[in-house]
């Protein structure tokens, strides 16, 4: 609570004055108490209004109840409304700035927690230059706006105010801020797919931080921790953005030692400390938030990879975390997590061939999507798009994945997404025998040379794609070329389930030569890969083939075998695709224009 207020009230100021220490004492009282009442902590606040007090207590008490709705309850409307009579108030009063600076800074962070990201947007332009003289509600302030710009999707705006607050930061001497403003304004260039720029700032970070105990730098050893956290997280995730896992690799090393370091140090060690300098009261995230993230990262990373169990080990541990984290805090930012991971999870469980187990966790991803639906409602198209990828391994299921990725095609207007899908709605056609005309059309609109800026993964699955399609057209000179690209490029990057699909095909393109040796070399190179990783469809196909190039090969105790796995594997697959069908989750195929499924809510 705020501290003692000198009175200046009408009236009976002695029976004033003690009234209102009585009541603010008996509030801090309620609030602090072992089982804390903030309901009458509020109320006791309350009474002082009633009491008609002098403007300036005035303002601070509704700036003390704002606080405590914000903080403890779910009741913005009422903190909004503390919020602007504050605000208003406290414009007609001298010797308030601060006051007024922070009611403008909670009152920015109400309109942003109920999506009114313009009017925070609005009240923090025409504020911020007040707050150039308080070092922490200038940053704050910052912080806030670029934020705020960030959800209304102004990125440019958002990168020019933290490019400012490095520069304010780095003139105060704030280090630990400036590094952060700095971070912050690379993730926003990231998210703007602008990486060139974006790789030079996290480049001048990296060798501040290397260099942070030589240079001197005013960093505790748990900022310069939690800062390589946040650095290799930028890290990591361009890599995954790019398709280049490989490279990755390193990275996601030195981010898992980092958070491990950080971890080890005492927790007094980890404590936010505000310092004589204000503006370095700051951090990214909590430690628990932190903890999440780095298993979000290794999720990704490990699914891009094709290691579908160790994926789904991260992802099943994180979501654990997450349900004993929201016993105490049920930030958004958990919920964000939870869609991330599960959508991870069903891509995983379809690998795997589990195709109930995955529609059981789209149902989950549904029910996520529909509660936080403002705050992650741009999961719909990943959503449509995991739909889509379930109904392939359907049987009769292709055109219901071409009715998903239509509808996520709407809601879409990313690069990669939108490669993403088409390159899955052409694997449909291809499969469908779309008449040539209109599949050329397709194919041309995804050529390796129109796949987004710098998305290696998307360029090698585009060659596979082509490939495929000239396998079709019988023009297997012209596939076989596409397919060693695609290898070489998948091959790079560690993308193993695209290796193994391009060994198929050319082991395929072999077969119909007549090289059967070759053929059968590539296959059991790929299904090396199917194994390991592991990937049901790859191992299917690969055994299918093997059967059939021992039969072609007069091996007939070889043929029966790979024939016996064959059936093994269909039988499997078959069973739970049957299983899968018979769900009642099964018809959330039929969700494509509505703006939640129908069968979402209902089934929990």
């Amino acid at each position: 609570m705020q501290g003692e207020e000198q009175i200046d009230a009408p009236g009976d100021t002695v029976t004033f004055e003690n009234m209102y220490f009585a009541l603010l004492g008996a509030a801090e009282d309620f609030r602090t108490a072992k089982n804390p009442d903030i309901r009458k902590s509020i109320h006791c606040l309350e009474a002082i209004l009633i009491c008609n007090p002098p403007s300036r207590i005035e303002v601070r008490t509704r700036l003390q109840i704002a606080h405590l709705m914000w903080m403890y309850t779910k009741n913005l409307d009422y903190a909004l409304e503390h919020l602007q009579k504050a605000l208003s108030k406290v414009r007609e009063l001298t010797a308030m700035e601060e006051v007024k600076l922070e009611i403008t800074s909670l009152l920015a962070s109400v309109y942003m927690k109920k999506h009114k990201n313009a009017e925070a947007v609005k009240l923090l332009n025409e504020t911020i230059e007040l707050a150039i003289n308080y070092q922490f509600w200038y940053c704050q302030m910052c912080f806030q706006l670029a934020k705020a710009n960030m959800d209304l999707g102004n990125i440019s705006a958002a990168v020019t105010t933290l490019a400012a607050g490095a520069e304010y930061a780095g003139r105060i001497n704030a280090q630990n801020t400036r590094i952060l403003f700095s971070l912050s304004q690379a993730m926003a260039l990231l998210v703007q797919r602008n990486f060139d720029v974006a790789d030079v700032i996290l480049k001048e970070v990296g060798v501040i931080l290397e260099n942070a105990e030589q240079s001197g730098l005013a960093l505790t050893k748990a900022e310069v921790l939690s800062l390589k956290v946040f650095h290799h997280v930028l890290q990591v995730s361009e890599y995954i953005w790019q398709g280049m896992i490989k490279s990755a690799r390193q990275c996601l090393k030195q981010l898992h030692s980092c958070y491990k370091q950080l971890t080890q140090l005492d927790a007094s060690a980890t404590q936010t400390v505000v310092a004589h300098n204000t503006a370095e009261a700051f951090y990214w995230m909590s430690p628990q938030q932190l903890f999440l993230l780095v298993y979000v990262v290794s999720v990704m990373h490990a699914l891009q990879q094709g290691y579908t169990d160790k994926a789904e080990s991260y992802a099943l541990k994180a979501l654990h975390l997450i349900e004993k984290q929201r016993t105490y805090d049920n930030d958004t930012i958990l919920s964000a997590y939870q869609l991330i991971l599960l959508e991870q999870l069903v891509l995983t469980y379809l690998l795997h061939g589990n195709t109930s187990k995955a529609l059981k966790e789209l149902h989950k991803c549904t029910n996520v999507y529909q509660k936080h639906h403002t705050h992650l409602k741009h999961h719909r198209v990943a959503l449509h798009t995991a739909l889509g990828l379930y109904a392939m391994v359907l049987p009769d299921g292709l055109d219901n994945a071409q009715a998903q990725f239509t509808a996520a095609l709407k809601h879409t207007a990313e690069p990669e997404q939108i490669a993403f899908i088409k390159l899955n709605s052409a694997i449909v056609h291809l499969k469908q025998g779309l008449p040539s005309e209109q599949l050329h059309s397709l194919l041309e609109s995804i050529e390796p040379s129109k796949m987004p800026n710098k998305c290696h993964s998307l360029k090698a699955s585009s060659y596979c794609i082509q490939g495929i399609a000239a396998m079709f057209e019988g023009r297997l000179p012209d596939a076989k070329r596409k397919l060693r690209e695609t290898v070489v490029m998948a091959n790079k990057a560690d993308l193993n389930k695209l290796t193994g699909c391009a060994f198929l095909l050319l082991a395929s393109i072999f077969m119909k030569m007549g090289n059967y040796k070759d053929a059968i070399d590539m296959v059991k190179s790929a299904s090396e890969i199917a194994y390991r990783i592991p990937d049901t469809s790859l191992q299917l196909w690969s055994v299918d083939l093997l059967a059939t190039l021992h039969g072609k090969s007069e091996q007939p105790e070889e043929e029966a075998h790979f024939t016996t796995k064959k059936l093994e594997i269909l039988n499997t697959m078959d069973s739970e695709t049957s299983k899968a069908v018979n769900l009642p989750e099964h018809n959330l195929l039929q969700w494509l224009d509505s703006e939640f499924p129908a069968c979402s809510m209902s089934m929990v």
